[in-house]
Parts: C-alpha cells; sequence; structure tokens
C-alpha cells in the first residue's frame, strides 16, 4: 500500500462514530474530512492560510496539479487503500471561540459525516473541539496549537504533529547558550491569558535548567492598550539583555514592539512567540519594530526553499493561492496528509482502525515538508519527532540561527 504522506484530509460520507466497519462501503469514491479553522473574526488570515494548506494537500492526492512532487504517495490520484477515492475537504469556521468551534465540530462530523478533523489554531478552540470529538469517537489531528497541555490530558482521540511550547522554550534556551558571549539576565513579558501563561510557565520552568536561576518576570491583560509601565518597569528595574514576548495574539506582539519605538527601549535581544508573530501580516504591521527579533516557528520558509519536496510544495502554493506559505498553511497542510495517510494504510475509514494506523505512523523527515525528523507520536500522542526553529528578522526576511544544522541549510 502507498505511503500517501503527500495526501490531503480525509473524512469519509460514510462513517461515524455509531458507523461499524460493516456498515462502511467496500469501495467509497469520496472521502471527507473537515478542517476548523477561524475564517471570520481577528485570526480570520491565519484561517484562510489553514483551509489553502489543506486544499493543496487534497489537489496533489486527487492529482488535480499536473506533474507529482517527488514524496512518496504524491500523484496517486485518489486515496490506494480505499480504491482511488477523492479527498474533500469541508470548512468549519471556529471564529476563535470555543463555543462556536465545539458546535462547528459537531455538525462537521454529524451533518457532514467527517471521519476526522484537523484544526483548529486557537488553543482554547482546540482544547473545547477536540473534547467534542473526544466524545463522538473521531480522530482530531493538530497541527498548529503548541500549548503543552493539550496532549496532556490524556485523550484517546487527540494527536499533535508540531512541536509544543517546551519544545521551543528548549529551542530559545540553546540558542542562547550557542551564542559566543551568552548573555546574563533574561526576563519574560507575557499576557495573562491561558495562553501567555502556559507559555510563561514552560519559560520559567526551564530558566535553571538553562542555567538562568533568576529572571524579571513582567505581565499584562490581552489587548491592554496602554503598554508604556510594564516597559518602563523593564527598562527601569529588571534590566534584562534579553526579553521573551509572550502573547495570545499578534496584535499584543505589535503593540509591544511599536511602544518599544516610542519610548525609545528596547531590550538587546528579543524572542518573540505566540499569536502567529511569524506571520506575514504581522512582520509587515511592526514595521521596523520587528528588526532584529528572534523568533519560534514550525516551519521555515528559508530552510524550504532549499529543499526540493518543500520549494515545490511551497512554489505550487504560492503559484495556486498568490500569497506566500506560511508556518500555519504548512502546519495544517501536514496534519492533513498525516490523517491521510492513516486512512490510506488502514484502507478504512472506520475511526477506530483511522486511530490505530495514526499510532502506527513512523514518517521520516525527509517526507514531509517540515524541519523534523519526520512524525512518530508517543503515548500521549505528541509528535516526538518535531522540533522548534528559532529564526531572526534582517531586513524584510528571517534568518534560521536554530539549531545549527538548519541555519547551514539555510546558509
Amino acid at each position: 500500500m502507498s505511503r500517501l504522506v503527500l495526501a490531503a484530509v480525509a473524512l469519509s460520507v460514510a462513517a461515524c462514530t455509531s458507523s461499524g466497519p460493516e456498515d462502511e462501503p467496500a469501495s467509497p469514491s469520496e472521502v471527507r474530512i473537515g478542517v476548523l479553522a477561524p475564517k471570520t473574526g481577528a485570526s480570520r488570515a491565519a484561517g484562510a492560510e489553514a483551509q489553502h494548506g489543506a486544499e493543496l494537500a487534497a489537489a496533489l492526492v486527487n492529482g488535480e496539479e499536473g506533474a507529482t512532487v517527488s514524496l512518496a504517495g504524491a500523484g496517486s490520484e485518489g486515496l490506494v487503500g480505499l480504491g482511488g477515492a477523492k479527498l474533500t475537504i469541508v470548512a468549519g469556521d471556529s471564529k476563535s471561540n470555543p463555543d462556536t468551534g465545539t458546535s462547528e465540530a459537531d455538525r462537521l462530523v454529524i451533518e457532514e459525516r467527517v471521519v476526522g478533523l484537523v484544526g483548529a489554531y486557537d488553543a482554547a478552540v482546540t482544547e473545547a473541539a477536540s473534547q467534542r470529538t473526544e466524545r463522538l469517537g473521531i480522530p482530531f489531528v493538530n497541527g498548529d496549537s503548541t500549548a503543552g497541555y493539550l496532549s496532556e490530558r490524556g485523550l484517546t482521540w487527540f494527536f499533535r504533529t508540531g512541536p509544543t511550547d517546551r519544545m521551543f522554550g528548549e529551542a530559545f534556551y540553546s540558542t542562547l547558550q550557542q551564542e559566543k558571549v551568552r548573555p546574563k539576565r533574561i526576563s519574560m513579558l507575557y499576557t495573562t491569558d491561558a495562553a501567555g501563561e502556559s507559555l510563561h510557565q514552560v519559560l520559567h520552568d526551564l530558566a535553571p535548567e538553562a542555567d538562568y536561576d533568576e529572571h524579571g518576570m513582567v505581565k499584562f491583560a490581552p489587548g491592554k492598550p496602554n503598554l508604556v509601565p510594564e516597559l518602563q518597569e523593564l527598562r527601569d528595574e529588571k534590566k534584562p539583555e534579553v526579553l521573551f514576548l509572550m502573547t495570545s495574539t499578534a496584535s499584543d506582539a505589535v503593540r509591544v514592539l511599536k511602544t518599544m519605538g516610542t519610548i525609545g527601549y528596547r531590550p538587546p535581544q528579543v524572542f518573540a512567540f505566540g499569536g502567529g508573530v511569524t506571520e506575514p501580516q504581522v512582520l509587515q504591521a511592526a514595521g521596523t519594530a520587528g528588526e532584529g527579533l528572534f523568533y519560534g516557528t514550525a516551519w521555515s520558509r528559508e530552510i524550504a526553499g532549499r529543499s526540493g519536496i518543500a520549494k515545490a510544495v511551497m512554489e505550487r502554493y504560492e503559484e495556486r493561492f498568490g500569497q506566500p506559505m506560511t508556518e500555519t498553511a504548512a502546519g495544517t497542510f501536514t496534519a492533513v496528509l498525516m490523517l491521510a495517510e492513516a486512512i490510506d494504510n488502514a484502507g478504512s475509514t472506520d475511526p477506530q482502525r483511522v486511530r490505530a494506523a495514526l499510532l502506527n505512523l513512523d514518517i521520516p523527515g525527509r517526507e514531509t515538508i517540515m524541519p523534523w525528523s519526520g512524525v512518530r507520536f508517543d503515548g500521549s500522542h505528541q509528535n516526538v519527532a518535531a522540533n522548534g526553529v528559532v529564526e531572526q528578522r534582517v531586513g524584510d526576511a528571517l534568518r534560521v540561527v536554530f539549531p545549527s544544522e538548519l541555519e547551514q541549510l539555510g546558509s
């Protein structure tokens, strides 16, 4: 059976949680998967990117993109394990609201008859929607929410392909340790919502391991318009050489950076994470305030441009949608492919069989477009082969600085 690493998200019109293998058509002509993302609201740009990533994956599997890219399973014109069934993407708009995300998960499973979900960008929405699919007994593959607790809940049906907050925290501290002159003082500026607190807690817990026993902490409420007091506290009291900036929304990150410019203060190094800070629209909004910043990302455009497979996918994405491929698009693309690979390997849309196939995935990094060593799920259903990448903004570009082997690929 071919490995559909370049496959699209998949849900079957014939199978739902109440359906058993005996109810499943021998050769379904269509396999459906739901993509849950914010199509409206403040994060709608990210939602569109997620949808585009899923659509490209489906197009490649269905043979709609002409010549295949050099990746296992591509161009087979459908899911071989199900007799060439075509993949169809079904969209669900979470509106970045947990209640809406939950109701959309219900609709996708019960009305649209999907056999799996991919999404949902926002950690809170991912948490709520995956609790619903847990009760429905449907696989939920997440490719873009990093909050560690999501894979620590002991859920049966939830899987995460991308890196966790801890993986990014380790990458940040490792970046500092590889510098010729190691910075001594660090501080953390973070939002007081669940996402900001989670990020802060991870970096706080990792600090002693990186030999940073003392560090300053300053927090602010999400959306707070005036951040001058917090930045003055950092400047006058904490005096960090390195600032970890952790926010739940891109707008908060941009506001911090612009306020720094207004008061004429900025720590020597700033590491920004959370809220899609690597998205093109965020870099544009930050303007010169974003120059020199370090970012944590699960996907690197620079590295992708030097990999035959990833470059081919990236170019097709940009030709098809007329905009740059992003971390969100790449993450959803990958999550969709892993779900489709599992369906193909299972030779079935039965949820139990698909779940078993997900647990048995062992995909080498060269068969994905991500800068990871591959996809292998542990007992908590976290991909242990994922890793965080650290880039620095230089002019209008992002340059890889960690891990060092990826930096060399990007040089």
